[in-house]
């Protein structure tokens, strides 16, 4: 439930990417970067300009940025909710329509813990990152991503 697809955590580190560099970046230097087919990362990309995430650039001198506003407040969230939908983090772990606080699933209440946690590490902005540094060596290491 709470996991982050793959798409989706492509999607994070390529903008951890793009918050460090703070310039256009091609899609062969970000795929490389962070470890993807290019084809699959420029899907991901293109669907994040669409949603207004990121920006693009075409044409020599292009590639893909954050511009200021979107480096001032991207979030996890933002990049989570544009791929994984934001019914997640509202409906029943255990898929029940009728589960809330008065009629909760045997699961329900580990589960809003779980759901605030989650809520607290989505309100990081992708520039706020603590020490992005040491996310590129982790990334840069095999296996580790």
């Amino acid at each position: 439930m709470l996991i982050f697809s793959n798409t989706c955590q492509y999607a994070i580190k390529a903008c951890i990417i793009l918050a460090i560099e703070r310039r256009k970046i091609g899609i062969a230097d970000i795929s490389e970067k962070i470890g993807t087919p290019t084809p699959f990362t420029s899907k991901i990309l293109q669907h994040m300009t669409r949603k207004k995430l990121i920006s693009s650039g075409k044409g020599k001198g292009g590639g893909f940025y954050l511009d200021d506003e979107q480096f001032e407040n991207l979030t996890i969230k933002d990049i989570y909710e544009n791929f994984e939908g934001k019914e997640v983090l509202t409906s029943c772990l255990l898929g029940l329509s009728l589960c809330n606080g008065e009629n909760p699933c045997p699961i329900h209440h580990l589960a809003v813990a779980v759901k605030e946690k989650v809520m607290i590490m989505f309100q990081y902005k992708i520039k706020d990152l603590k020490d992005l540094g040491s996310v590129m060596k982790l990334m840069n290491e095999p296996g580790v991503f």
